[in-house]
């Protein structure tokens, strides 16, 4: 009896120390919590907010106060750290799962509507007609004229199997048209075209590293590298334009390129959960062929990780532009009303400590960007290709005359013929560029004229004016190469689709991808 007393006792003191630990702890943690300056200032906006919203005369509309108290906060942050509402989830679980339910077109804005781009093959928009270059104007009842790309582009997303009547209308024929569509899932476009350049080298086009990509890209390598004619002898990974995407996409990407044990990409951040450290695995895909990587400055994020990885370890050349110059991984946290945030966590950094941001990338959100080993400026970058370009009178030509082109350049080369009847219609559509010396040219003349002492500068002023006008009336003639090629793939494009119009134009004639191939070339 005694024994078990003395048991009983010998537990009870136990029980007693191990709860005066449990409150001496939570009382330490408590003190050490409660003394974070973080934690007060939370604290202490919870104060502030408790005694107005209980003793404020006026009326209160919490909703805007609340938003503006979101805003303020972000906007002392990096611009890629945002509130996300409910809605805009929709679009980043898209990213994640790397599909949609919409009708199957790219599009751009336009002051009426919508301009199609590109239609998907054997998607819903192109199985009842619709093709690159019609105008959309409408969806149901609703107007997209003067309608931000962002809300009219929802009216063509929706439900899986659920239906829209469009308006569009067709430049080329001057049609005016109602087509009723149904909506589909449909995946992601990651790689438009893969194939060979004339000279047996593998060219992939990859636009995005949403979720999928890095599988397209190892099939899309598998089935090049096994083609039973044609032996591959060498690689052109072609990023130009790509924003990038979902981080482990992209170094699952650069791992197809490589050996195994081979440093990709390291991320850090303030939490020690950020910093991770990823190597390659396996075999390169490839089998070491020789590699060029094509980039410009809208190459960024999952792009720069890609093309820097394989630089910095010496597996590829980059040819192309500066890309854009970021730096930054973003997590994103949901909260149970459908909303949340997209924050920044850490920085990534390449093979030799190679980092593209600064440590203090709120200040500076834009990093440096990867120069290329080989710079080779785009055309369409440049003044007189951009005009055209912006005036989107190359789609509508193309369009009128979409079957005399494809069949003039199956028979020869389209002749300057094409570009003087270019030239034609785009005078008669009110096109004339421009120039920015034209426009210095201007000021400075109209500067010189005010000024009737100085006959002589007013001259010299007039001289260079009228030199630089004539240079921009001899731009037409000096880029006629870029306009019959791109009526070219304009008309192959609307009339077989985009990988074709990739195949029979694009590889061929881009002056970029011409340049890569000859580098490689070199390289053997």
């Amino acid at each position: 009896m005694t024994d078990t007393l003395s048991l009983q006792r010998r537990a009870l003191m136990k029980a007693a120390t191990f709860m005066l630990l449990i409150v001496l702890c939570a009382g330490c943690m408590g003190v050490y919590v409660f003394s974070d300056p973080d934690l007060h200032r939370a604290i202490e906006l919870s104060r502030i907010t408790y005694q107005v919203n209980h003793l404020y005369a006026g009326d209160l509309d919490w909703t805007q106060m609340t938003n503006l108290g979101i805003d303020a906060m972000f906007e002392r942050l990096d611009r890629y750290s945002a509130y996300v509402e409910p809605r805009q989830f929709d679009r980043l679980d898209e990213e994640m799962t790397g599909s949609y339910s919409g009708i199957g077109v790219s599009v751009i804005e336009n002051h009426n509507g919508l301009l199609i781009m590109s239609v998907r093959e054997n998607g819903p928009a192109a199985s009842v007609g619709l093709m690159t270059g019609d105008l959309i104007t409408g969806a149901d009842s609703v107007s997209f004229k003067g309608l931000a790309i962002e809300e009219a582009t929802q009216f063509l997303r929706g439900p899986e199997d659920s239906r829209v009547v469009l308006g569009v209308f067709r430049a080329a024929t001057d049609d005016s048209l109602r087509v009723e569509v149904t909506r589909r899932k449909i995946d992601f476009l990651h790689i438009p075209f893969a194939g060979f350049t004339p000279d047996s080298l593998i060219y992939i086009r990859l636009l995005d590293f949403d979720a999928g990509a890095s599988d397209d890209v190892e099939a899309a390598l598998d089935s090049l590298m096994q083609h039973p004619s044609i032996p591959p002898r060498g690689v052109i990974l072609d990023m130009r334009g790509n924003p990038g995407g979902l981080f482990v996409e992209a170094y699952r990407t650069a791992n197809l390129f490589l050996d195994e044990g081979k440093f990709i990409v390291g991320t850090r951040g303030r939490s020690r959960w950020s910093n991770e450290r990823h190597e390659s695995s396996g075999k390169d895909h490839t089998g070491g062929l020789p590699m060029a990587v094509i980039v410009d400055r809208g190459s960024a994020s999952s792009t720069e990780i890609v093309s820097g990885a394989l630089r910095q370890l010496g597996r590829a050349i980059l040819v192309g532009d500066t890309t854009f110059g970021k730096g930054l991984v973003q997590g994103f946290t949901r909260f149970t009303d459908g909303s949340g945030i997209r924050l920044t966590i850490s920085r990534y950094y390449l093979e030799g400590n190679l980092f593209l941001n600064s440590f203090d990338s709120t200040l500076n959100d834009t990093g440096t960007g990867l120069v290329p080993d080989y710079f080779v400026r785009a055309p369409e970058s440049r003044g007189f290709p951009l005009a055209l370009e912006s005036s989107l009178l190359l789609n509508s030509f193309a369009g009128q005359h979409q079957d005399e082109i494809v069949a003039a350049s199956e028979q020869f080369a389209l002749d300057d013929s094409w570009v003087a009847r270019y030239a034609d219609y785009a005078r008669s559509q009110g096109f004339q560029y421009r120039s920015t010396v034209t426009d210095i040219a201007d000021v400075v003349y109209e500067l010189a004229s005010l000024d009737v002492d100085l006959p002589e500068a007013r001259r010299v002023a007039e001289r260079i004016l009228r030199t630089a006008r004539d240079d921009d009336d001899r731009q037409m003639q000096e880029y006629g190469w870029y306009i019959k090629s791109r009526l070219k793939e304009l008309a192959y494009e609307r009339k077989y689709g985009s990988y074709r119009a990739y195949a029979e134009v694009i590889v061929k004639d881009h002056p970029i991808i011409n340049r890569a191939a000859e580098l490689l070339r070199e390289q053997r």
